[in-house]
């Protein structure tokens, strides 16, 4: 079925075991050699950064090849022990509801607030299309029979829907006027065959919709009418065992479950339904009191692969940030990820729209732009800012600073470090046409464990590169905070001015004459977070936010002379990405207070 799909929709895919296993204990574990052996040499060739799935096989590949793996699923341990015995150990990031257990392997658990077929199946992602219901049965109520063939690891010892409970089904639905289709993985019984429904794939999900009831022995297509919002009567053994099932009928009452003990009950249940009338109404009901409690699963899955490892971080920190990933919303609903994203805009801040907004009033307020080069070479009378910019990771946040800088005519300095998650030629390059300034952020003690000698022959070295994009004059330490080395102690020994320097902001700025405001730990007043970003005389702890230092400028309260110092890759305007920096800045601090007090 999941080839028919991948070919009709025309994707690139391998089969690497077109023909499929039998279901007893010595074809699985055969098959399962077999697929892990052959992915093994395939992925080696392959050479992917992250390897995703629900099988045992990728969590013992990327375990060998020593990479991350994220499993997927949306079964509790109990149910499927055997497969999570030969895959939680292996895998890095267990990726399941949040309902979901994973037994012993809870540290490894990233719940979220959804289902995995929720990612498919929302109204935002999925629509009925009436014409594809009536080319395969008609325009008259209907019911849908789904047999499952039980070949999975966990099903093996389970039984499903029996002739005799079929067949009793079948009357039942007739009795009220209802039409039978019966959806089957196996071959169907010679007796049920006039009931077959034979369609493409593609086409089941638009069927299930428009059904009156579902009645199976399958749990993922219980999960897949819950959805839906069509009602549904599982009969398996799994009914009571099964969290997200249990959530759908206990919390939701979208699904009922039985167990083969008790096939008169369920088939009392099946009749109330079915002499309900108003039962899609209800459910439906039902189904957007679920919608409106779960959050885009399609968005937030891409942003967690994306982005990780550093979303594992984000959702182990505050998993409550989940919910900004929202749906459009339909049919009125207010749901909790639209609350809880009100309350994050509400205290918004470090984004590219606030950026401007500073930079605005800084204007309208009589503040001139001036460079940090300009500054050290004369040009120190008059109301300014001193607008300059630490590039620590992230240049293309960069980048996008500087390009609204320039579109506001205004001028600032860009500090580079030389490692690769600062160092981008082409983003140099775009920042020194836009007329920026670009400076050297050195952190050579640190990089050579206190050397002095090599340190100095480093930071030539480093200078000499950065000099090739810009005539660099002017230079600024990067704080280093986990190293125990000040990088500003190379000038004890040696004299940057010697290397045709002008200036370096902590030697060269009386900050007693100037107010000193920086972005450091993500605030404007994170000198707790702060280890080395410290000035003496013009630094300020008094603004908690960027609108607090537009509230001063407006009133008029800020000194004539002022240096801002921000970190480009705190600011964007990208949702997903503000939360990340967000959540991961805030761990940082801890840490960083943690080192702060025990170098104390």
């Amino acid at each position: 079925m999941l080839e028919q799909l991948l070919h009709n929709d025309k994707l690139e895919y391998e089969n690497i075991m077109p023909n499929g296993r039998k279901a007893d204990k010595y074809n699985i574990a055969k098959a399962f050699a077999l697929r892990t052996t052959i992915l093994y040499f395939k992925t080696r060739r392959f050479r992917p950064d992250i390897l995703l799935g629900t099988d045992a096989s990728v969590a013992h590949i990327a375990f060998l090849l020593r990479k991350p793996c994220i499993t997927t699923l949306e079964d509790d341990y109990s149910v499927i022990k055997r497969l999570a015995l030969l895959t939680f150990p292996f895998t890095s990031t267990i990726l399941v509801p949040e309902v979901c257990q994973v037994g012993r392997w809870n540290k490894k658990k990233i719940g979220y607030a959804g289902y995995m077929k929720l990612a498919y199946l929302h109204p935002d992602y999925f629509t009925t299309t009436p014409t594809i219901i009536d080319k395969h049965v008609g325009n008259l109520p209907y019911c849908l029979i789904r047999l499952s063939r039980l070949m999975a690891y966990h099903d093996l010892g389970m039984t499903g829907l029996t002739t005799e409970i079929i067949q009793k089904i079948i009357a039942l639905c007739k009795q009220y006027n209802k039409n039978i289709f019966i959806s089957s993985e196996g071959k169907l019984s010679s007796c049920f065959e006039k009931y077959q429904l034979r369609i493409e794939p593609a086409d089941m999900h638009h069927l299930l919709a428009g059904a009156d009831l579902l009645i199976s022995d399958s749990q993922s297509m219980s999960v897949e009418a819950a959805m839906l919002g069509v009602p549904s009567l599982r009969f398996s053994d799994f009914s009571g065992k099964i969290s997200v099932l249990e959530e759908l009928e206990h919390t939701y009452r979208l699904t009922f479950g039985f167990t083969t003990s008790f096939p008169d009950q369920m088939l009392r249940l099946a009749e109330e339904l079915l002499a309900d009338k108003k039962l899609k109404i209800e459910f439906q009901k039902r189904r957007y009191k679920m919608l409106a409690d779960k959050i885009d699963v399609t968005n937030f899955a891409t942003w967690f692969v994306e982005n990780y490892p550093a979303s594992r971080q984000v959702m182990q920190a505050e998993p409550e940030l989940q919910y900004c990933f929202q749906s459009n919303q339909k049919n009125g609903l207010v749901s909790k990820s639209v609350m809880y994203s009100n309350i994050l805009n509400a205290k918004r801040d470090f984004t590219l729209t606030k950026y401007k907004e500073l930079l605005l009033t800084l204007q309208q307020s009589g503040f001139e732009f001036r460079t940090f080069e300009a500054f050290c070479k004369g040009d120190n009378q008059g109301r300014f800012v001193l607008l300059r910019h630490d590039v620590d990771a992230r240049p293309d946040y960069s980048l996008q600073i500087a390009e609204l800088e320039h579109a506001m005519g205004i001028r600032s300095t860009y500090y580079f470090r030389i490692v690769s998650r600062s160092n981008h030629p082409e983003v140099i390059r775009s920042i020194v046409q836009l007329n920026h300034e670009i400076g050297y952020h050195y952190e050579n003690l640190s990089k050579m464990n206190g050397d002095i000698q090599k340190s100095i022959v480093d930071f030539k070295q480093n200078l000499n590169y950065f000099r090739q994009y810009y005539p660099v004059q002017t230079i600024s330490m990067h704080g280093s905070p986990m190293s125990k080395y000040d990088n500003r102690d190379l000038w004890k020994l040696y004299d940057y001015k010697e290397l045709g320097i002008v200036g370096e902001p902590y030697f060269d700025v009386d900050f007693s004459q100037m107010m000193y405001l920086t972005d450091t730990g993500r605030c404007w007043n994170g000198q707790r977070f702060s280890f080395r970003d410290k000035v003496e005389g013009g630094s300020t702890t008094c603004f908690e936010s960027t609108d607090d230092i537009i509230a001063a400028l407006r009133a008029g309260m800020l000194p004539d002379k002022i240096m801002i110092t921000t970190h480009p890759q705190r600011w964007t305007g990208n949702n997903l990405k503000w939360v990340q920096e967000y959540v991961t800045q805030n761990l940082k601090n801890k840490v960083k207070q943690l080192f702060i007090y025990f170098q104390k």
